[in-house]
Order: structure tokens, then sequence, then C-alpha cells
């Protein structure tokens, strides 16, 4: 058994639920942290015990395992590049990047490197969706028609001014990219690789920032299933749903709640409703929550597979098809039209944050 040694970069929200939950990993240890802001690095290193640095390429030389890449979403590609490239592994949050040709500069530095690439999809954890995608797995629910996300979320003006990277092209990406990227990895998690995508997209509501705030993704299948997401981040006051249906020829499911952590719905033939185990709650963010607490299991995912214990969650590969997804989904609602995958030639160059903004009627921000 080997104790796996950690330094994560970026010590923002999610940064520090990272260095909370390796310190309370008995097999892990969290060496370093690194942020440009060195008042914030001094002050998270004082609290979590370990080392400050202020400089990626210093936190780099240091005696680690892994790389927990929590910087704003613009930056995953280079800081991740640069991790395999210095053979460490990388634990990157989601989205893995804002573009397919990063995704694929990802891909490649992992080859290169023969060191691993593991993505947090914290939600694959969560028990309800367990449950449905082993259903799934075992063909309980027959053949697949139809997926449907709903993802129905508040992020007000103050959400935005935290920091000055949210809502931008550049380093956000969207509310696809930010808010959704954990819906569409388990649509195509549970219905399999895409075929075309066709999506409208709008600001209605923060007219402050670059991105859009409202959408409507419309996939089919290879399967022949059908998808679509709807999603926004202009709930009146706070978060209201964000939930997955899932139709076959032999059962029906939905999970549902403000962050799929219910069990709403379950009919399935000659298969009881399961008894779930206790969900984590909420990561609480004081003026937002999002997507149910799982970096524990997160973690413990990459102690293992560092161990050889179990394989990863969530690889390059599937972090890849995400991104693929959402970039079409993007191009789709700018050129307005169906969009096919594989993206290829003008589509795979393309970069969203090399296109106007996408925008709309704009309201006052509630």
């Amino acid at each position: 058994m080997n104790i796996i040694k950690f330094g994560i970069v970026g010590v923002g929200n999610i940064g520090s639920r990272h260095c909370e939950h390796v310190l309370k990993n008995s097999r892990a240890k969290l060496v370093a942290i690194c942020d440009i802001d060195k008042a914030k690095a001094d002050a998270a290193a004082k609290k979590y015990g370990c080392k400050a640095v202020y400089d990626i390429n210093d936190l780099l030389k240091q005696d680690i395992d892994v790389v927990n890449v929590c910087t704003p979403s613009g930056l995953h590609a280079e800081m991740s590049i640069k991790a395999l490239e210095a053979k460490k592994n990388v634990l990157c949050e989601k989205p893995m990047c804002l573009n397919l040709v990063d995704a694929d500069k990802i891909v490649d530095a992992e080859k290169i490197s023969g060191k691993k690439f593991m993505l947090v999809k914290q939600n694959r954890y969560n028990p309800p969706v367990k449950a449905l995608k082993n259903a799934v797995f075992k063909k309980s629910l027959g053949k697949i028609s139809l997926l449907h996300c709903d993802v129905l979320c508040n992020r007000r003006k103050e959400y935005y001014m935290q920091a000055p990277w949210r809502g931008t092209m550049n380093l956000d990406g969207g509310a696809l990219m930010t808010q959704c990227s954990h819906f569409l990895d388990l649509m195509t998690w549970i219905g399999g690789p895409v075929k075309s995508i066709d999506a409208h997209m709008i600001n209605i509501n923060h007219p402050y920032i670059e991105v859009e705030d409202t959408g409507f993704v419309t996939l089919i299948f290879e399967n022949g299933a059908i998808g679509s997401l709807q999603y926004t981040t202009s709930v009146y006051e706070k978060n209201m749903e964000g939930s997955m249906t899932v139709l076959g020829t032999l059962g029906s499911v939905k999970i549902a709640g403000e962050y799929l952590n219910v069990l709403e719905y379950w009919n399935v033939q000659d298969v009881q409703m399961p008894i779930l185990e206790k969900g984590a709650e909420a990561n609480d963010y004081g003026t937002y929550k999002g997507s149910m607490s799982n970096h524990d299991k997160v973690i413990e995912n990459v102690v293992k597979v560092l161990n050889g214990e179990e394989d990863i969650m969530t690889n390059s590969i599937q972090g890849r098809e995400s991104i693929e997804v959402m970039q079409a989904a993007y191009i789709s609602a700018i050129e307005h039209k169906e969009i096919t995958l594989p993206l290829r030639g003008a589509h795979y160059k393309f970069k969203i944050n090399e296109e106007p903004p996408i925008t709309g009627n704009k309201k006052v921000d509630k």
C-alpha cells in the first residue's frame, strides 16, 4: 500500500474542498498547495498544514504523485498538460477543458507521459445515479428510448462578482460548460455515444456576463434514443431542480431533487425500487448550492487507482466525449443548425472563446 501524495493548484471553493478530503483520507497526504494569490496560498497552507507555492512550475518540482487542477475552467488544459509532461498524475475538476482541440492535447499528453488523467465527475457516485446505471448495465430498462435532464438553477450577480473569471468565455465557457457538464456526462454515460446535436442558447437575465445563461439541447444517440437537456441559471431566488428521466421499453426512472439526490420514480419490470444508501449533502457555497458532495469518493478512487485496486471512474476519453458534445452544442447554437459527430475540419478547430457572445433579450437579475 502506497501513501499517495497530492499537490493542489487553485485554492478557491473547490480547491479547499479537495484539501479537506485529501486530509481525511488515511492513505493520502497533502504536500503542497499553489495559488498565484500569495496571501490566499499562505492562509490555506497554514490551515491545512502543508507547503505553499505560488507558481505551478514550483508545484511540479515537489515530491507529489498527483496534481489536483482546481483552477478556472479555461486553465485546466494548460495546467493538466504541464503536470503530465512533468510526469505527474492529474485529477482535474470539470470540465476537462473548453474545446476539443485542448481535449485531444490532454489525451495525447497522457499517452506520452505514461501517467493518468482523472476527471472529477462526482455525480456518478450519487446513490440514485448508481442505481440507474446498474439497471441500464443489466438491461433491466430494455431498449432506452428517451433521456431528459432539467438543470434549473439560480446564480445571482453575487456569484459572478465573487470571481472575475466567472461568466467569461475565456475562462468559464458558459452555463452549459459550468453548470451542466455533470448532466451531459451522465447522459452519455447512460445513453452511450451521441450521433448529432441541435441546440438553442440565449442570455435572458445576466447582462453583465459574456456567455449564455439558458439553453435547450437535443441529442440523437447512436442507439436511436433521443435526449434533451433544458438548463438555466435564471430560476427565481434559488435552485429549483436537477433531474434526469430515462425511459426504456421495460421501465422508467426519474432522479430528481435539487442535485440528482432523490430517486423520485421507479417502475421497472420485475425489479423493485432499490433501497438506497444515504447520500451526501450538496456542496454549499453560501450564496448557492452545487452538486452532491462526493469528493471523498473521488479522492478515494484516485488512491485506489494509483495502488492498482480499481479502475478510474472518469478517464480522459470519457472527458473528451463530453467536451465534443458540448462544443457541438455551442456550434449548433451559433450556426443555427444540427451538428453531426464526430467534429471535423473547421468544427474541430472551433473554440467557443473565439466566437461572439450568445445573447438575447436581457432582464434584471433577481
